[in-house]
């Protein structure tokens, strides 16, 4: 993929991810009165007790934010950025479609979902959609809270509203939305756990590093370590394969040295050979 073809990539995955998102917004959350936080939430709020249409709300909130953080911190406003803002506004703006369900949780499952999905789109394309980041970043400077403490006190404060303008049991389905739309975002960005990382420490890892290289056909990275219980120096093994190869790597480390230890851990994505081909960056 070429540089141009990257940006053109880039710019349409935002495009369709702020449409998911829209749909979410406009078909679930809207609706059903709920949100998964941020300036959506506030926007949401706002049509219903000032009747202001949700799209203008998001462009009259982000904008002046946009300007905020470029006036404080100095910093260039990425295109990305805008792009990602204006669009989503653009978006919720024209894609109109009424309840998809009346059933609060589907509403509130599905909302998160494709909100969740929609926006990771937009991260994994290294946009944003403005907002609540912005306030968050804020707060970090005049109170003593990371960045993802911020996020956390912003989210808050809007579902709270929700449980004071409409009621506290929309409010708690609110934090449902907003967990599953954050675990959405991670899949998106991450990827799905398809992979596991062995960690493998043997007597006898000559003889295994070259089974999974000849039986499975995988690389082996070899550690240089230092045994603290025995003071004696080792080698660590270092494989990583799919999920539906575990079972026979273990089978085939036990086979070797019954004493092994052997850590396996959960990988979300793996970029290189015999996995994903590395994305060109721009």
């Amino acid at each position: 993929m070429t540089k141009v073809q990257r940006i053109l990539w880039d710019y349409g995955m935002m495009t369709v991810g702020t449409a998911i998102t829209a749909i979410g917004i406009n078909g679930f959350y809207v609706p059903a009165k709920i949100s998964d936080g941020g300036i959506s939430g506030v926007g949401i709020i706002l049509l219903y007790l000032l009747h202001v249409p949700l799209w203008v709300s998001l462009t009259v909130l982000n904008v002046p934010l946009l300007w905020l953080s470029k006036k404080l911190w100095g910093n260039r406003v990425g295109t990305r950025t805008v792009y990602g803002t204006l669009m989503l506004s653009v978006m919720v703006g024209i894609i109109r479609i009424g309840a998809v369900t009346h059933n609060v949780l589907l509403a509130t499952v599905y909302g998160g979902l494709l909100s969740g999905v929609g926006l990771g789109m937009v991260f994994r394309a290294r946009g944003t959609t403005g907002g609540s980041d912005v306030i968050a970043r804020l707060l970090t400077r005049f109170l003593p809270i990371t960045m993802g403490q911020g996020m956390m006190v912003v989210d808050f404060f809007v579902i709270a509203a929700f449980g004071l303008v409409f009621n506290p049991t929309l409010a708690m389905y609110s934090l449902i939305a907003l967990f599953i739309s954050s675990r959405a975002i991670d899949v998106v960005q991450e990827g799905v756990s398809y992979a596991r990382a062995f960690t493998i420490v043997s007597q006898k890892p000559d003889i295994i590093a070259a089974k999974v290289l000849e039986v499975m056909d995988r690389g082996v990275t070899r550690i240089g370590a230092y045994g603290e219980y025995t003071k004696e120096p080792r080698e660590i093994l270092y494989v990583v394969i799919t999920r539906s190869e575990v079972s026979t790597l273990k089978e085939l480390i036990y086979s070797v040295d019954s004493t092994a230890f052997v850590v396996v851990a959960t990988v979300h994505e793996v970029v290189g050979e015999g996995f994903r081909k590395p994305p060109l960056e721009v």
